[in-house]
């Protein structure tokens, strides 16, 4: 299926399982609490050699402030470290921070940081460059600045000390520093680089990896950091490997033909119909768990727009048939129908909640004649370069006749799609979706709330805006469920914001010889952790 992500994912796989641990963030980290988040497969590591990751996409950019695309994290997260991490269950651990305190009204958060840690160009990561980069991720034109809007002040205390001043309670706050907000990057680099940043940002991390190398569209190449502050649990340095090589390969044909044939070796993104093959294809390693990520349909719901009448957003997701999306759309099942934002995973999950667990293009077309305007046609912008993206937009096609419900397809580059979306110009709907984090207000609240950076449906309603804003102050997750769920069944059922279908995979497969990675909830490799077997 189709992904957008960082915000948005290019092409997703559902899952089915649910993940046991449960995802709501720790509030507290404890001194001295291990940092590794790696995964461990039978035998020594062994130091040496070269992976290429096989992409599904081109990168868009390499800055984490201006980061929108899903894409770019898989970079991201081997550059840079963030002051909070996750493990493969999903659960909240240390980063460059060793350390946090919620104080007692949850107002603010004071995190003690990691020591002895540098930016690959040599620069020092201390409190002071902590506020830098936070302060920075909040100004004008940042693409994290709703993630950190919440925050009112980040001061240093001393330099291994940095306290963060929040607005109000902000249930959610650890979480977004997992991500490309909690992301540190040099000062000295970013303003040596100026706008060239973006796409060159060498040696501005402080992660395993150092980019040595980026052609747009062609290959991004990543050295191993020798520095690198991380050691395993035998106390041996991190990262294993000596260079990881992205290469952007579209078609998931020619993606998986590269992996099989041995010229590249991982890949996240694969057709539901080469699951069973690879799974029983004795040279390759395939592993999956379960996700927070969600596949959509984006209305442009702007004042004026054919879908400002949300009766026809309704409309169209009751004619789909959700269940043949899964099973004969291209995840062949692999994956979970969904009908919003919060995945099994996720504490508000409501297993009770489906709306429309059958098509009903009778009840569509009720709708569309309520209206009065005759039959509804609208046009859906569909990521090109993908087969699978295709077949999933015709399927939809199909069922949408089946209510009277003519939609064309028009094919697009990716990055135009979200452009366009961004600017509430699509003339009917964008097909894309959404990687998933950790807390269910990231899943969400950017979303649905007026005027946020991922409102691509420009959807606005007081009641959501009120309900999602009071579910971020509360400590108690129970209030929050309640809050979220009144929430959700407004911004699907009763003025739906846009149409959900599905909840992700995580998948991860490998040439044999690859030994020590993990499938993540957030479908991200940790590459630091991966090694050759000789």
């Amino acid at each position: 299926m189709t992904t957008k992500l960082s915000r948005r994912r290019f092409l997703i796989l559902g899952s089915a399982t649910a993940l046991a641990a449960a995802c709501a963030p720790s509030t507290s980290g404890a001194p001295g609490a291990s940092a590794s988040a790696g995964g461990g497969a039978a035998g020594t590591p062994q130091k040496g050699g070269s992976l290429t990751f096989a992409l599904d996409s081109d990168i868009s950019d390499l800055d984490p402030m201006m980061s929108s695309l899903f894409v770019d994290r898989n970079i991201h997260y081997q550059m840079y470290d963030s002051l909070v991490r996750i493990n493969a269950k999903g659960e909240i651990i240390p980063g460059l921070a060793t350390k946090w305190t919620t104080s007692s009204d949850g107002k603010s958060v004071t995190f003690e940081l990691r020591q002895g840690v540098k930016y690959q160009d040599g620069t020092a990561f201390d409190a002071a460059s902590v506020k830098w980069n936070l302060d920075r991720y909040r100004q004008k034109g940042s693409h994290r600045t709703g993630e950190l809007a919440p925050v009112e002040s980040v001061d240093v205390v001393d330099p291994k000390t940095v306290k963060v001043d929040l607005k109000s309670p902000f249930a959610p706050f650890l979480s977004i520093l997992v991500d490309r907000a909690g992301m540190m990057v040099s000062q000295k680099v970013v303003e040596a680089m100026g706008k060239d940043f973006t796409v060159h940002p060498y040696k501005a991390g402080t992660g395993a990896f150092i980019l040595t190398e980026a052609v747009k569209s062609d290959h991004y190449t990543l050295t191993r950091n020798p520095d690198y502050w991380e050691k395993d649990k035998a106390g041996n340095a991190l990262p294993y490997l000596d260079s990881i090589t992205f290469k952007p390969i579209l078609d998931p044909n020619v993606r998986l033909t590269n992996v099989r044939t041995g010229q590249a070796q991982v890949l996240t993104r694969m057709s539901g119909k080469d699951i069973p093959t690879v799974k029983s294809d004795s040279t390759l390693t395939f592993t999956q768990t379960s996700a927070y990520g969600w596949d959509s349909m984006i209305p442009n719901r702007s004042p004026g727009a054919l879908f400002s009448e949300g009766r026809y957003v309704k409309a169209v997701s009751m004619a789909l048939d959700r269940e043949q999306l899964l099973n004969d759309g291209p995840a062949k099942g692999v994956g979970a129908v969904g009908y919003g934002p919060y995945a099994p995973s996720h504490f508000c999950y409501d297993p009770s909640f489906k709306p429309y667990p059958k098509a009903d293009p009778a009840g569509a077309k009720k709708l569309i004649d309520e209206v009065g305007k005759g039959p509804l046609t609208f046009e859906l912008l569909v990521p090109s370069g993908s087969p699978d993206t295709l077949q999933l937009a015709q399927l939809i096609q199909s069922q949408l006749k089946n209510a009277g419900i003519t939609m064309n397809i028009k094919t697009e580059l990716f990055n135009q799609i979200v452009k366009i979306s961004e600017q509430h110009q699509q003339p009917g709907m964008s097909l894309y979706g959404w990687s998933g984090r950790i807390d269910p207000d990231q899943n969400t609240y950017d979303f649905v709330v007026t005027g946020q950076p991922n409102n691509d449906s420009a959807y606005s309603n007081t009641q959501v805006d009120q309900l999602m804003k009071q579910q971020r102050t509360e400590t108690d997750q129970s209030k929050r469920t309640t809050d979220l769920r009144k929430a959700q069944q407004i911004f699907v059922v009763d003025d739906p914001a846009r149409i959900w279908y599905d909840f992700a995979a995580s998948i991860l497969l490998t040439v044999k010889a690859v030994q020590g990675l993990d499938a993540y909830p957030d479908q991200i490799a940790r590459l630091e952790y991966g090694w050759l077997k000789k």
